[in-house]
């Protein structure tokens, strides 16, 4: 205690009864960090490179409004994650049957790491907003529809709790009520997050509409007209959250742009304020083959190096 190491080792060495003196290293056993059952049947968390993103940022402080059907609020994944609760289909407040679609969407962003439960989300510190504004017409597959008033007052609602982020994992024909409220999003500093169809003869709206952040599948090949700046995610056999606490594989632009949303929020989080064309900026020149990558987005905003050196300067503090 107190004295040098290295000059301590050399004294001991010196002496010729020593063969040999060395430090003391440790050793540590590998896998992942977290303690989730169902994390290793993630891929995403190694295409994203989500578990060193974790080491910088999780999405706390952050609040992302689930524009969707109803939110499962009571999974244990989500369970104290969801702020604030507005069904705007029925115009009420009171607890329902939770649906597939959007509970699979909040699963994906903001489901707890190391609870010893299912899933890890990409943002798992996040607060989510789930506003109803979509509503189930095949329960099987958990598909949705939702209107331009329902949306409309969602989007109005998002803009009136100031969330940081929107996401709308939904697709449908061009809307001039949903464009003059997605622009007043904007100019608020709401960054909005939406899906590419995932099929070419569907509307692409709000998905093209300008300044908003688009994703689609790292498989999925949909172009939409004027939208050249499409960010991809995994999108096949995804595994999330669904309603009554259990869990399923999901497919489909709607997973891709929920991911695209949860690393927003770790962004986020590290720079409150950055707007909506900085985080497709970052997402876009960071990405890693033909997915984002949460950790070198984060390190692009932690100091401009890459992920393996903020990964390095991280080992470093903690040692110390």
């Amino acid at each position: 205690s107190g004295e040098d190491l290295e000059l301590k080792l050399a004294e001991i060495r010196r002496d010729p009864r020593v063969e040999s003196a060395q430090a003391m290293h440790v050793f540590e056993t590998q896998g992942m960090q977290y303690d989730d059952p169902y994390a290793a049947m993630q891929p995403a968390i190694e295409v994203l490179s989500i578990e060193a993103a974790h080491q910088r940022a999780t999405g706390r402080g952050v609040t992302v409004a689930v524009i969707d059907s109803r939110v499962d609020a009571r999974h244990p994944e989500i369970r104290g994650r969801v702020e604030k609760r507005l069904d705007l289909v029925n115009g009420s407040r009171s607890s329902r049957a939770a649906e597939v679609h959007g509970t699979a969407v909040a699963g994906v962003i903001a489901s707890t790491a190391n609870n010893a439960e299912g899933i890890v989300g990409v943002a798992p510190d996040v607060k989510l907003a789930s506003l109803r504004a979509c509503w189930t017409v095949d329960s099987v597959s958990g598909r949705a529809q939702c209107s331009s008033f329902s949306l409309a007052q969602a989007l109005e609602t998002a803009i009136a709790f100031e969330v940081d982020i929107v996401n709308m994992s939904l697709s449908g024909p061009s809307d001039p009520l949903l464009e003059r409220l997605i622009d007043e999003a904007l100019q608020q500093g709401i960054i909005v997050v939406a899906a590419v169809p995932d099929t070419p003869d569907a509307g692409d709206f709000p998905a093209s509409h300008s300044g908003v952040i688009a994703g689609a599948g790292s498989s999925n090949q949909a172009v939409m007209a004027g939208q050249r700046d499409v960010l991809r995610a995994p999108g096949t056999e995804v595994l999330s959250t669904t309603p009554n606490g259990r869990y399923a594989f999901f497919s489909g632009n709607s997973m891709s742009a929920a991911y695209v949303a949860g690393v927003a929020a770790l962004l986020v989080e590290h720079r409150p304020g950055i707007t909506a064309a900085e985080v497709r900026r970052v997402l876009a020149e960071t990405s890693s083959g033909d997915s984002i990558n949460a950790c070198r987005a984060v390190a692009r905003l932690v100091n401009g190096s890459n992920c393996d050196d903020v990964s390095g300067l991280l080992a470093a503090g903690n040692e110390g």
